[in-house]
């Protein structure tokens, strides 16, 4: 009798701890596939400011994502409202910014997702600085956390731009999203008109014809999705890549390392 006392005993342990593990959730990170880009204090809102993209920042269509800690108690702040104010300061002493998405007021799994789109990489034309206006909702102060970042030149262009027989200025960019496949694919097209250096405006009334084209096998894709205005100057559409090679190809533009 002691023995099969002991024996279920064992077994109760083993099926205690077994619930014990299954109850307990473990957090994940939610910047564990992203790159930190920056991280510093928003004066005078005691928050501390991280700056993540899901890669280097490049010239182009940039996912920015801000993490924001009480600089006190170093908890999560997961309610604020997020400014970005970008600038370029050029040799000769022009400035101007680029397009900007700022993040919603409330995060989603801790992080606050906005984008930015660089219409010059960094390097010898001039230096890109980002600063950023937190409006901490949990203790109801304002600052600004300022950065320097380093914007880099993709192998072709990420972002394009042109000017309309209307003397318009107009920036294009795009983005593909992460995990793309042979066979058809989302896909994003952004388009800003140039206002003044540091005003660029969202456009809805563009029309594209997409073409995919795989030049040195001589032949394009059927069954493509011309983009269409979704809101805020984004379009959506579908491209169909019924080529692993062209894929591929595609699969290297979604990561930065060239766009073209």
């Amino acid at each position: 009798m002691k023995t099969l006392f002991s024996k279920y005993t064992f077994l109760f342990i083993l099926t205690a701890a077994a619930f014990s593990c299954t109850d307990n959730e473990i957090e994940i990170d939610p910047t564990a596939d992203l790159t930190k880009i920056a991280e510093g204090f928003a004066i005078g809102a005691a928050t501390k400011v991280e700056v993540w993209s899901d890669q280097d920042l490049f010239a182009g269509y940039n996912n920015i994502f801000i993490t924001l800690y009480d600089s006190v108690s170093g908890s999560r702040l997961t309610k604020a409202t997020i400014e970005f104010y970008p600038e370029m300061s050029m040799m000769g002493g022009m400035k101007h910014a680029c397009p900007v998405e700022n993040p919603a007021a409330d995060a989603v799994n801790n992080l606050f997702q906005g984008a930015l789109l660089f219409i010059m990489p960094s390097g010898d034309m001039g230096a890109w600085n980002l600063e950023i206006k937190i409006q901490n909702s949990a203790n109801n102060k304002t600052g600004m956390a300022s950065f320097p970042v380093t914007v880099g030149n993709p192998t072709n262009a990420c972002m394009k731009s042109f000017v309309t027989d209307a003397s318009e200025k107009i920036f294009v960019g795009y983005s593909f999203p992460k995990g793309m496949k042979v066979g058809v694919n989302d896909f994003e097209v952004m388009v800003y008109q140039k206002m003044g250096n540091y005003e660029f405006v969202p456009m809805e009334n563009y029309s594209f014809v997409l073409t995919p084209e795989m030049p040195s096998m001589d032949h394009g894709s059927p069954n493509n999705v011309n983009p269409t205005h979704a809101g805020q100057g984004h379009y959506k559409g579908k491209v169909n890549f019924n080529d692993r090679w062209l894929a591929l190809k595609f699969k290297d533009i979604a990561r930065g390392r060239t766009c073209n």
